[in-house]
């Protein structure tokens, strides 16, 4: 039985930036989705972070362009593209890239940050379906503060170990401090509004990137981290130029981005690059 998008779930997603599927992904999908995560580890990428080797790793890697054949058959394949098109009650979904996360032994957690201070784009049609590939606590997985996706923009992290609100544009972008939230909370657990879930294979935890998020990290009652990030963008989505014109911060001196019409995108443009799969065609 295909899996029922409700008035609930895009409510929690309109409303809080995140919403749990439980048990959106079969038996089948779920082997599919294990293969190519274990082929990425095998394989890193030009801006993958970290080593897969060891006892303690934290092992990150993001589109990758050699995997981008076996990820487009993995979403051609799967309900994600109908699934976030509903969710959206929009006619088109593309397809963006994906994330890879592994983290084994004691490994810390990721920093709480928006992917939109990283990136050159906006709108409410954008979303990580993240994906469990072991069973997790809320504290393990993904959380968000809640609401997040419709507030500031803050500045990015430079994920320094010694200072996890290091900004990544500081004085050349025009963005507030991201706030310690981990202090906060280790002062004050109701300090945040966060919103998480339990999770096991099978289940999708869908968030807008706009939310400030953090994923956890690998301890004694988690040993094995694993997930698997697919993004998607809809109707209302964007190319903004909102980040600062620099040359010294390496990974995010974005090029400019072949647009579907022609030419390249410009600021407000739909965001269309050329080449773009529609994850949702019939």
């Amino acid at each position: 039985m295909a899996f029922e998008v409700t008035i609930e779930h895009k409510q929690s997603l309109q409303e809080d930036g995140i919403v749990k599927l439980p048990g959106l992904i079969d038996e089948v999908l779920l082997d599919e989705l294990n293969r190519c995560f274990n082929w990425s580890v095998g394989h890193p990428g030009p801006i993958a972070a970290g080593r897969p080797e060891g006892d303690n790793v934290f092992f990150v890697d993001n589109a990758n362009p050699e995997a981008v054949p076996m990820y487009r058959n993995l979403v051609s394949g799967s309900p994600f593209g109908r699934i976030a098109g509903e969710l959206w009650n929009s006619a088109y979904v593309g397809y963006y890239a994906e994330e890879v996360f592994w983290k084994t032994g004691r490994s810390m957690a990721t920093f709480w940050h928006q992917d939109t201070v990283y990136s050159t784009w906006r709108g409410e049609h954008w979303c990580n379906f993240w994906i469990p590939l072991v069973e997790m606590k809320a504290e393990y997985a993904i959380r968000v503060v809640r609401g997040s996706h419709k507030g500031i923009m803050y500045d990015g992290t430079t994920f320094n170990p010694r200072d996890p609100t290091d900004p990544l544009w500081g004085d050349t972008g025009d963005f507030p401090r991201l706030p310690d939230i981990s202090a906060d909370i280790e002062k004050d657990p109701n300090s945040w509004d966060l919103a998480g879930f339990d999770v096991e294979p099978g289940d999708v935890v869908v968030l807008h990137p706009h939310c400030i998020h953090s994923g956890g990290g690998a301890d004694e009652s988690l040993p094995e981290r694993k997930n698997l990030v697919l993004r998607f963008f809809g109707d209302k989505s964007f190319f903004s130029d909102h980040l600062p014109k620099t040359k010294d911060r390496g990974l995010y001196d974005h090029k400019p981005i072949p647009a579907m019409s022609g030419g390249y995108l410009q600021d407000g443009d739909l965001y269309r690059p050329a080449g773009t799969l529609q994850a949702n065609a019939v």
